[in-house]
């Protein structure tokens, strides 16, 4: 729900008008002043009469298949959408070992039906906005180093590997830039990758303690654990082959801190530059 709320947050004030679609069965109320339908997610006639006269089909559920998005898919085509934004956004699904974490699977099915379904000359196209970890997320449960609430840190492969995180309201903004004429033809059919911030978990955590007070320790003295990412990995494949999905969260981990899966090759991805995004200083992070 946050990402919609940021993405909503973006798209008003720039200018589109955004129409909700919800499931039929949907309770979760829709902001003020913006339009909302609820469907049957699953109907082909009624999704593509839904999307007939819109430019833009911008899919934010949070574990998206193919096995439901298909048909969304299908139906933003047969209604002549421009734009398909799939629900990606996420540290990098373009190495082949990202492709293989269970988390994102259908993500993946998702990217590949969309890389094989449309050419350069289709009439619609596609823009995946792949961000670094949800910043204002990852601080509040720990997940980039210091952990406000208790009062403590945890790092991961040593710490230092630095990584892009990337704030909600700049996903939107990006949304936005894709859309906007300067940019639409170039991002059509790729995926654009984004940073907020270059960080680390030492970097964060020697912040977080100069703005709260809070003495994190160290790793030296125990009160940091620093965790080996694999180690993690091979008790949440024990985890998940028992039926315990909590455990696909853990695959957030290899994305940003193992060799090989992109997560540290952000800056050499990103559309930041090309985008006119603005990333944060020291200042900004405290």
């Amino acid at each position: 729900m946050p990402l919609n709320i940021a993405i909503l947050g973006a798209e008003q004030p720039a200018g589109h008008s955004v129409t909700i679609v919800q499931r039929k069965d949907s309770t979760k109320p829709t902001p003020s002043g913006v339009k909302a339908r609820k469907l049957d997610l699953s109907n082909f006639e009624e999704l593509t009469t839904a999307f007939k006269g819109q430019d833009v089909v911008v899919s934010a559920v949070p574990f998206p298949t193919l096995a439901t998005d298909k048909v969304i898919i299908d139906a933003a085509v047969a209604a002549s959408v421009k734009r398909i934004v799939p629900s990606e956004f996420t540290t990098n699904l373009d190495t082949p070992l990202s492709r293989k974490l269970p988390h994102v699977r259908g993500k993946v099915e998702i990217r590949e039906y969309l890389e094989s379904s449309f050419s350069a000359t289709s009439l619609t196209t596609w823009t995946s906005i792949n961000n670094g970890a949800f910043f204002e997320m990852s601080l509040k449960y720990g997940v980039l180093g210091p952990n406000l609430q208790q009062r403590k840190a945890t790092f991961h492969n040593g710490g230092s590997n630095v990584v892009g995180a990337s704030l909600l309201s700049d996903i939107g903004k990006v949304l936005v830039k894709v859309l906007e004429p300067a940019h639409f033809q170039e991002t059509a059919n790729k995926a654009v990758y984004f940073y907020s911030a270059a960080v680390s978990e030492r970097l964060l955590t020697d912040l977080a303690g100069q703005v709260t007070g809070i003495d994190f320790g160290s790793v030296n003295d125990g009160q940091i654990q620093d965790l080996n990412v694999d180690d993690m990995i091979r008790e949440a494949d024990k985890k998940l082959a028992e039926g315990d999905m909590s455990a696909l969260a853990t695959y957030y981990y290899p994305m940003m801190y193992s060799n090989g899966y992109g997560g540290m090759d952000f800056k050499e991805l990103s559309w930041n530059e090309r985008l006119g995004l603005k990333t944060m200083n020291e200042d900004d992070l405290k």
